[in-house]
């Protein structure tokens, strides 16, 4: 029918493995499995050849049936061996992943109630440390008012005699002007008889001295300075004190702010002689000129100071009063510093446990907060434990069960393809689930291949995608994208070729035809 195909073809004849051949292949690819004991992977090795067998036996059974013929190769059984190692692996993985996942979940679960209750503890004793620490700072409030309270009187009597004391300072200023303005008065005199006593030399003395006999005007000017100095008027005296090295400071150095009434009448008897004047004298001796002018000087100047010496007295009892008054406030100006000390450092200690309290209230509150969260964690995911718990369960006994359920599964994949639904059928549950419980393999009781091998996620895509949404469908699905060789699709209604091209039109899928021109440049 087609001489091109038979002319360019060559026929390779397989002969069908003996059982020895079959079982010693097995054994061989499976020596380096763990599947638990020795026993279950002699077993899967002689599942294998009853596999193998029983597909070839099925096949011989549909040509008869529906005369299409099936050829089981020895390709097919090893492809079947190598499936299972491949998944296997593959699925063990899984299970392993998947059962740690949950495991360490409940693990975090346990830990975070462990964390909660202690949790708790910690809040408990935080909580008892707040409440001390505002019962401190409430108490220390209360001693900072009241002595505070202390202090502001304190302040307030030390302000008010500090005014007073002001005040009184201001008047004793005042007294001391007034005494210090009437005696400027009598200075230009004095200055004046200092300076002529300051010119006078011991010559000018001895020269003074010399006189047995004074003139009057001397005599007189000398009288007047010995009245002064309340010593006999005489001119025996007179040079006696001359005589003294001495007698020009005291003359400079006179207490003249202590002449009574009875002196100053005395002096008043010389100084109102209309010959007893400097200008008169200075004729006669210009040693006795500054003397005369000292005399007149110290009349002038005792005139004064008995006229301000009711004030100086004023003012010196009010400068004592002041001065008392000015220590007393000096005291209690002390006693306020520390008064004042006291209550600001009371203030920075209330300061510093009130910022204390502030952070202790903060970190209460986050642990509260954390707290409340935590325990929600914890109540909302009690329940999900549970399903975690038998989930774990169900992954391991899925992984107890995974030496038969693979088994199933890469003999499904190897040999079910050209198979209608009802030989599947009798392949997996007839033949092979019946062999698998018989030699005692541990394998699923209601094996699936599609749940086996394929994610509901994923189907549910290839249904969006145009795969019909039948199980027979669906199993040549799983065979087509977890094969391991490119499968040939027997497609009379195009479904298939519509749900590659969907599936696969994210990747850039490109459809080429034998008969297009351009097929060997797009591929």
């Amino acid at each position: 029918m087609f001489p091109g195909l038979v002319n360019c073809t060559t026929i390779d004849w397989f002969t069908e493995w003996p059982t020895d051949a079959l079982y010693e292949v097995a054994t061989r690819q499976m020596a380096s499995e763990t599947l638990g004991t020795e026993e279950i992977k002699q077993a899967v090795c002689k599942m294998f050849v009853t596999a193998h067998q029983s597909v070839e036996a099925t096949s011989h059974s549909m040509h008869l049936s529906l005369k299409r013929r099936n050829y089981v190769t020895p390709t097919n059984y090893l492809e079947t061996v190598r499936n299972y190692k491949a998944l296997l692996a593959e699925k063990r993985s899984e299970l392993l992943s998947k059962c740690n996942k949950l495991k360490g979940g409940m693990t975090k679960l346990d830990e975070t109630r462990v964390q909660v209750t202690d949790m708790k503890k910690v809040v408990q004793e935080k909580q008892v440390v707040v409440a001390q620490a505002k019962s401190n700072c409430e108490e220390l409030l209360v001693q900072v008012v009241q002595d505070k309270r202390v202090a502001d009187e304190q302040e307030k009597q030390v302000n008010t005699e500090a005014i007073k004391i002001a005040k009184e300072t201001e008047e004793a200023n005042t007294i001391a002007n007034q005494v210090s303005a009437e005696l400027d008065k009598a200075l230009p005199a004095l200055q004046e008889a200092e300076a002529a006593l300051n010119v006078l030399t011991k010559k000018d003395i001895s020269e003074l001295k010399a006189y047995s006999k004074p003139p009057a005007l001397v005599e007189m000017t000398l009288s007047g300075v010995m009245t002064v100095l309340k010593r006999p008027a005489t001119w025996e005296e007179s040079k006696k004190q001359l005589s003294d090295a001495n007698f020009m400071m005291k003359l400079l150095n006179y207490d003249k702010d202590n002449m009574d009434d009875a002196l100053l009448k005395k002096i008043n008897k010389f100084t109102t002689n209309p010959e007893f004047t400097p200008e008169s004298v200075g004729k006669v001796s210009l040693a006795a000129k500054g003397m005369c002018m000292w005399v007149g000087a110290m009349e002038v100047y005792g005139y004064v100071a008995k006229d301000v010496g009711p004030k100086r007295a004023r003012l010196r009892a009010a400068q004592e009063n002041l001065a008392r008054k000015q220590a007393a406030l000096a005291s209690a100006q002390e006693q306020l510093a520390i008064v004042l000390a006291k209550v600001k450092a009371l203030r920075d200690k209330y300061d510093e446990s009130m910022h204390c309290n502030k952070t202790l209230e903060e970190e209460l509150n986050d642990l509260t907060g954390k707290l409340q969260r935590a325990e929600k964690l914890v109540t909302g995911l009690a329940g999900e434990r549970t399903r975690w718990e038998s989930s774990v369960g169900g992954y391991q006994a899925s992984l107890a069960a995974l030496p038969g359920d693979t088994l199933l599964a890469a003999a499904f994949l190897s040999y079910a393809g050209p198979f209608p639904s009802e030989y599947r059928d009798e392949l997996v549950k007839g033949i092979w689930l019946p062999q698998v419980k018989l030699l005692n393999i541990p394998a699923s009781e209601n094996f699936d291949f599609c749940s086996f091998l394929a994610d509901p996620s994923n189907v549910r895509d290839w249904n969006i995608q145009g795969l019909p949404a039948d199980s027979f469908s669906t199993e040549n699905g799983v065979m087509v994208t977890r094969g391991r060789r490119w499968p040939i699709m027997i497609d009379p209604q195009g479904q298939a070729v519509r749900w590659i091209k969907s599936m696969e039109a994210q990747c850039g899928l490109k459809v080429l035809s034998l008969s297009a021109s351009d097929m060997v440049r797009q591929l």
